[in-house]
């Protein structure tokens, strides 16, 4: 049997590495917490803001689409920083990682800028899209978003520099600087919310003075990290297109996600202000399960990152293989709570009745694709560590896009049921989920193979692996 043969199908025998698993656990738990502490700035400002209402929610809701759309653009420059440091720092090149995030760094600000500049001139048409047919929420939305549209600046530098520094393998700073702003946002939220009187205006300044000072403390962290520290090396405009030829892809994708998300808000609005508000908490609720995952998906394209960059192969796949582990325990765990659960998770955020009983119905089939879900964004991580970008963001975009027609459909066969909406996203997720991961398997032996075509000597092709 030739090496090829063999070599690969001992690795899709070959047990998990335990210190494969532990470096992944190890670097994945502070970036989950980053990345729910990402999520949970909206979290904790609808958990105060459900106090004032379901109306009051549905305007958060509504203006934080826009909010997402900043960080689907932010990606652009993120993802590939990201996974550019990792390789750099595989390669053991220190002058490269320096030179990506000196490159970025300006890159990003400018970005965050223009786009706050073009909401806040577009607000109160922005918001008209999402068609909420209340006047006075739509006035709301529109002035809670030209407030917390002042924190895209500083969260948009936030996110880089957490990829950045995920990327070169220090996943803990980024957790304890979130960590700070975080409770700083829990302590002022109530504080400027009810004691101040400002209502929804109180949680989008509780956003921006928690998003800054993050971002002054990244800058600290960063001039206390000599071998990413950008000092001694030139913008390099190259660096720039590179890191913006691996985001490009993530880019499209997660703009084109929170279209569709607005998209189909409008269409959620004809069942009413309380569908809309139903659905925004019930994307926090499902935080529970895709931030989870996605703290090990970068996890997973860190360690991923800088064995591609060693041409560590092997390592490559089993933290692949770790990964798919992973997302099965937080899926299976996931769909049981959100499915025997509904009602009593939904009760946190919203209490009245309707509002309960509508997110039920909402969890309960969400909860179907929750492991699929976790299995996308696993594979998403492999490809990201691997540097191809563009696979997880076709699959995503086409599949997403999807839901549109899906919904469309099923509203007219279920005689106007908005449950045909969740299943309509439900099911996308299921099949972006099974296919992403197959893929992944697939490519990669391909890749495999066509490696192992030029020599069947383990050395060429793996000289970090043990004959």
């Amino acid at each position: 049997m030739t090496f090829r043969k063999t070599y690969f199908s001992g690795i899709l025998k070959k047990s998990h590495s335990d210190s494969n698993l532990k470096q992944l656990m190890q670097l994945a738990f502070p970036v989950i917490a980053v990345s729910f502490m990402s999520m949970a700035y909206n979290f904790i400002n609808i958990f105060f803001v459900g106090r004032l209402g379901s109306n009051a929610v549905a305007a958060v809701g509504s203006a934080s689409f826009y909010m997402n759309l900043s960080w689907g653009i932010s990606a652009l420059l993120t993802v590939g920083a990201g996974i550019k440091v990792s390789h750099a720092v595989g390669e053991k090149n220190i002058q490269l990682a320096k030179s990506y995030v000196r490159s970025g760094i300006l890159a990003i600000i400018i970005v965050a800028i223009v786009f706050y500049i073009l909401i806040a001139a577009a607000s109160d048409y922005l918001i008209g899209f999402v068609k909420l047919n209340n006047q006075e929420i739509e006035q709301s939305a529109s002035s809670y978003l030209i407030w917390v549209g002042l924190s895209i600046p500083f969260s948009l530098q936030n996110l880089f520099f957490t990829n950045v520094f995920i990327g070169y393998g220090d996943s803990r700073s980024p957790f304890r600087i979130n960590a700070i702003a975080f409770c700083l946002n829990i302590l002022l939220d109530p504080l400027l919310i009810f004691y101040a009187g400002l209502g929804i205006k109180g949680a989008a300044i509780a956003t921006i003075l928690s998003q800054a000072l993050a971002t002054l403390l990244f800058y600290r962290k960063l001039n206390q990290t000599q071998a990413i520290r950008p000092t001694g090396v030139p913008f390099r405009r190259v660096l720039l297109k590179n890191i913006i030829g691996l985001g490009i892809s993530p880019a499209i994708q997660r703009i084109s996600f929170t279209i569709v998300a607005i998209i189909m808000a409008r269409i959620i609005s004809n069942w009413g202000s309380t569908a809309i508000a139903v659905q925004k908490v019930g994307i926090q609720i499902e935080a529970i399960s895709y931030m989870t995952a996605g703290g090990f998906m970068s996890a997973l394209a860190s360690i991923s990152g800088n064995a591609f960059g060693a041409l560590d192969y092997n390592k490559q796949w089993k933290t692949f293989r770790s990964g798919m582990l992973l997302a099965f325990l937080i899926g299976i765990i996931t769909s049981s709570i959100f499915i025997a659960f509904p009602g009593t998770l939904f009760s946190i955020f919203l209490k009245e009745t309707e509002s309960i009983n509508m997110g039920s119905e909402y969890l309960t089939i969400l909860g179907f694709s929750q492991l699929f879900t976790c299995l996308e964004l696993m594979a998403t991580g492999a490809f990201f560590g691997w540097g191809r970008t563009n696979i997880p963001a076709i699959t995503g975009i086409s599949l997403t896009i999807l839901r549109i027609p899906m919904a469309l459909l099923f509203i007219h066969l279920w005689q106007n049921s908005l449950s045909s909406i969740w299943w309509s996203i439900s099911i996308s997720s299921i099949a972006k989920g099974t296919i992403l991961s197959t893929l992944y398997i697939i490519l990669f032996k391909s890749f495999i193979n066509k490696h192992n075509q030029l020599s069947y000597e383990p050395s060429v092709l793996f000289p970090r692996l043990k004959k």
